[in-house]
């Protein structure tokens, strides 16, 4: 496992448990242990989705949160509704933890990185944790282009889609639509792996996508694009797969 660089110097990996389960919490900290002695994680129990809460109102920062879904008060649902659509954050990548299979699809406007069921390996953290460090770089890689004479980087992270018009490609972000001469497929060949193409002029990236049916996503700005009829299959395949 490896500590992610920013601007020149290693930014420690934070990771929350939140889990009214203390033997469950106990065990991940056992499993992160090694790394926290090296100095790649900081990592922090919470046992109510009443004190995370706090902890996020009041500014704290987490790369990855292992949540658990039936907690006593506000639980697992109500938390992850908070973190997405209350504080806006979507670079936090929520793992939810359960013992029952049924809450894997309701689940999936929270937009969680995975849904464990009970009892978790130590194989099953570990991957878990590389899996949101390697997503977290999105932040750190950039999409760097040129238009006109101007010169752009905008981290991958903050990309909603790309999209192919004309012989242009429309960067869409959150907060503005960029353009640059280019192809799409180019574009997707060098873009991190959570980005789907769903259809011929649309490159997605998958933390943005609020809801999907076959024919169609809707994304977190309420854009809604559609799923031509060639990816289809692997667009729900690609999906499913994460939202597991």
């Amino acid at each position: 496992m490896k500590a992610i660089f920013k601007r020149g110097v290693v930014s420690v990996f934070c990771v929350a448990i939140c889990d009214d389960d203390e033997l469950l919490c106990s065990q991940l900290e056992r499993v992160l242990e090694p790394y926290r002695k090296r100095g790649l994680i900081h990592s922090e129990i919470f046992y109510s989705g009443e004190k995370l809460c706090k902890a996020l109102d009041s500014g704290e920062h987490y790369d990855l949160l292992f949540l658990d879904i039936e907690l006593c008060i506000m639980n697992g649902v109500d938390v992850g509704k908070k973190i997405r659509d209350v504080l806006g954050n979507e670079r936090i990548h929520i793992v939810y933890i359960s013992a029952k299979q049924e809450y894997a699809m309701e689940l999936f406007s929270v937009r969680p990185m995975n849904f464990l069921i009970k009892p978790i390996s130590a194989k099953t953290i570990i991957e878990n944790v590389e899996k949101a460090m390697a997503l977290s770089e999105m932040y750190d890689t950039y999409f760097e282009f040129k238009f006109g004479k101007e010169f752009f980087r905008i981290p991958y992270g903050d990309i909603l889609y790309f999209e192919s018009h004309n012989r242009k490609v429309l960067i869409h972000t959150k907060t503005e639509v960029k353009e640059t001469y280019g192809k799409l497929k180019i574009v997707e060949k060098h873009a991190p792996p959570n980005f789907v193409r769903i259809h011929q002029s649309y490159l997605v990236n998958r933390i943005y996508i609020a809801y999907w049916k076959y024919e169609e996503i809707r994304l977190t700005n309420e854009h809604i694009l559609p799923i031509s009829q060639a990816y289809r299959k692997n667009v729900s395949g690609f999906l499913l797969q994460n939202s597991r």
